[in-house]
């Protein structure tokens, strides 16, 4: 019996698994799922720039590129959703901004962007400016309560206006060409009128290269922040920052960072090596110091014997 699954059951399943923490297994991925899940992949495109001509639409209804965006000096999260969709699009989302959250980084002119594109030809510009309106200003209300500031709704909507994260729509040719150009496949069911995908968050270059791409739902903040400072070629992170990330390696199968041994093991061995010459140069300094105190003793007690010799021939 082939057990085929609807697409809004089989989003609630990935969902409920990606928020777990648990892998869905092989089987659920392959036939089981039925043919119209055949083809839904994300190819593995890392190194390739993404294509700046395609033309999408912004929310204010303005034909824009991608190349509007990519300035050269701020990496950029990159994330393909649609905007109606009733379960796996929003979770990715909503844990995009907790990450955000979590690493207390917020996009902006001297940070990085963020680029959403829905691959819904039916989304419209008004719809993108609903979604943009909203996940600004739940970022900035997300921001304001890990600092413990209490902000009203005019100061929320005067921040989130600076958040840079745009929305966008566009027609079905630019959708192809933006899907194929980053290697992500889609299939509709026109009976739920949903989307099977895969949620994936990319992080490109200012130049507009695939440096990383982050796999699933949940989006560990430590994951997001590694993978915007490799991205910005050492221009974002804290001295710690790096230092932690010298501990990791990225895998490039499974879309994350790994901790590797020899990472800790060469911070170990150089917070030794710190250490030790720490204790050298106190212990140089100090007997440096004990030498000079005795050289000046031994000074001070010797007696001239000239002096010696006339005193004992007075009378």
């Amino acid at each position: 019996m082939n057990l085929r699954l609807p697409i809004p059951i089989l989003s609630t399943v990935v969902l409920f698994t990606a928020l777990a923490g648990i892998r869905a297994p092989a089987a659920l991925a392959v036939a089981p799922l039925g043919p119209e899940f055949d083809g839904v992949d994300v190819k593995n495109k890392l190194g390739q720039k993404v294509d700046t001509d395609i033309p999408f639409i912004d929310p204010d209804g303005k034909v824009v590129t991608l190349a509007r965006y990519l300035d050269g000096e701020r990496p950029v999260i990159f994330t393909l959703n649609f905007y109606r969709c009733t379960s796996i699009c929003s979770a990715q989302l909503n844990e995009l901004v907790k990450s955000l959250r979590s690493a207390g980084w917020a996009p902006g002119p001297e940070k990085f962007r963020i680029v959403t594109v829905s691959f819904d030809p039916t989304d419209s510009s008004e719809i993108a400016a609903g979604k943009q309106k909203t996940y600004r200003e739940e970022l900035v209300r997300q921001l304001a309560e890990e600092a413990e500031e209490e902000l009203g709704e005019a100061e929320i909507r005067e921040r989130a206006a600076a958040i840079d994260w745009t929305f966008l729509v566009a027609r079905d040719k630019s959708i192809r060409a933006i899907l194929d150009n980053v290697g992500y496949s889609v299939k509709y069911d026109a009976p739920s009128g949903q989307f099977a995908h895969s949620p994936v968050t990319y992080v490109l270059t200012p130049a507009g290269v695939i440096n990383r791409y982050i796999w699933g739902i949940t989006i560990p903040s430590r994951d997001l922040t590694f993978a915007l400072m490799e991205s910005s070629d050492g221009q974002l992170g804290s001295f710690g920052d790096k230092l932690l990330l010298s501990c990791f390696d990225y895998n490039r199968d499974h879309g994350g960072y790994e901790a590797f041994a020899w990472g800790f093991m060469r911070i170990g061995g150089g917070l030794v090596l710190l250490v030790l010459g720490t204790w050298l140069i106190i212990h140089w300094r100090r007997e440096r110091r004990r030498s000079a105190q005795t050289s000046s003793a031994v000074g001070d007690d010797r007696v001239d014997p000239r002096s010696t010799s006339v005193s004992e021939s007075r009378p």
